[in-house]
């Protein structure tokens, strides 16, 4: 009778150990609006040689969370701290790093960013107060204790991990009398600046000789630029501005538009996408080689410090869904004219010209007004040859 207990409960041991050692992981795959081949699998294979893998899709459904952006998403369980990663890209499978997490992470979280041929891993952890062997998932918030008053997410959102917190230790208690020192110190601080910015803003005494005044922003104005491609089109002073054109004669517009830029900008170009962009004089013209929102404000913030022509952005959007041209007019400073350049229709607050090619030229309509652009032996002749038909 003993010996077959034993036999009996030996393996419901051994499976629980198992299900122990295993955590749960959600991989993501961000291509910068890169359309790649299918299936797409991402494996990590442990220092024992096992292979966990994971299917990444990019449908809406958890763990992914908006359909069509070129984010794919996927989850798994792992077994092991470090991993060696793959990626399956339809039938070309590639090495892209190797990651590891410490003993105590419980839920992982694993971003592969992949564009232009160069991959990035970037790992995180997830809230370590899920059970193991619970994946986290985009949208699906896991339970944290002792967070009170905290707000649930919202639809379609993602619950924020808990910050860290640290408790005071009563062994280590100061005494009152410290206390009150820092107290006394800080308030003596405080009269210091208060001083020093009372006589840095305090205004000056008009009876005081001044050889030279300082003229503030709210005595000046600035001028608007006149319009990109002559009068009657937009200029960069107007903000974003979402140019249509058809995708036959996208190539050569691009030209135009982005040599009309240079000739009085520095312009930095968002091109996702293996479409070549023409040389032009003028600029410099500087190329993102990561297409995210985020990391072309930070990188038009880092080359406006250095002295020379105002900057102007030109984006190539015709691989974009809308969600992400909204969200490049939402992040870049409004102050730097944005081309952004499109094949199909876009509905948003941004200004909108329609581009069309003609015989001698081309036709592009703003509003109501239609500007007619002749090339001739000369260069370009702009004219605005009255309202257009609604």
């Amino acid at each position: 009778m003993p010996r077959r207990l034993f036999l009996l409960l030996s393996p419901l041991f051994f499976f629980a150990q198992t299900a122990e050692g295993a955590t749960g992981i959600v991989v993501r795959l961000i291509t910068g609006g890169e359309t790649v081949e299918s299936p797409v699998v991402a494996t990590l294979t442990n220092a024992d040689g096992t292979a966990h893998t994971a299917t990444l899709v990019d449908n809406g459904e958890p763990p992914d969370v908006n359909p069509g952006d070129h984010h794919y998403s996927g989850s798994t369980m792992l077994e092991g701290e470090s991993f060696t990663v793959s990626l399956s890209l339809g039938d070309a499978t590639e090495e892209v790093g190797e990651v590891s997490w410490p003993t105590d992470v419980t839920a992982r979280d694993l971003v592969i960013t992949r564009y232009e041929g160069i991959v990035t891993l970037e790992t995180g952890a997830g809230s370590n107060d899920m059970p193991a062997g619970q994946p986290t998932a985009n949208g699906e918030a896991a339970p944290a204790s002792g967070a009170e008053g905290m707000a649930p997410p919202t639809e379609g959102g993602t619950m924020a991990r808990a910050p860290a917190v640290s408790f005071p230790d009563d062994s280590a208690a100061s005494s009152p009398g410290e206390d009150s020192t820092l107290y006394v110190i800080g308030g003596v601080l405080l009269l210091i600046l208060a001083a020093v910015a009372f006589l840095w803003f305090r205004p000056q005494d008009e009876t005081e000789p001044s050889s030279a005044r300082f003229t503030g922003s709210d005595q000046a104005h600035r001028m608007p630029e006149p319009g990109l491609l002559g009068d009657g089109t937009p200029s960069m002073t107007d903000g974003a501005c979402v140019w249509h054109v058809d995708a036959a004669d996208t190539d050569d517009f691009v030209g135009l538009l982005l040599g009309s830029m240079a000739a009085h900008h520095r312009v930095l170009v968002v091109s996702p996408g293996t479409a070549a962009l023409p040389l032009v004089a003028g600029g410099p013209v500087f190329k993102m080689k990561n297409p995210r929102p985020s990391h072309v404000s930070q990188t038009l913030d880092s080359l406006a410090r250095a002295p020379g022509l105002p900057f102007s952005i030109f984006i190539r959007a015709t691989e974009m869904n809308p969600q992400t041209i909204s969200e490049y007019c939402e992040t870049l400073p409004q102050d730097a004219g944005t081309a952004i350049l499109v094949n199909a229709e876009h509905t948003g607050p941004e200004t909108s010209v329609r581009v069309s090619r003609e015989s001698d030229g081309w036709s592009i309509v703003s509003g109501t007004t239609t500007v007619r652009l002749t090339m001739n032996n000369w260069g370009m002749s702009t004219a605005v040859t009255g309202t257009a038909e609604t």
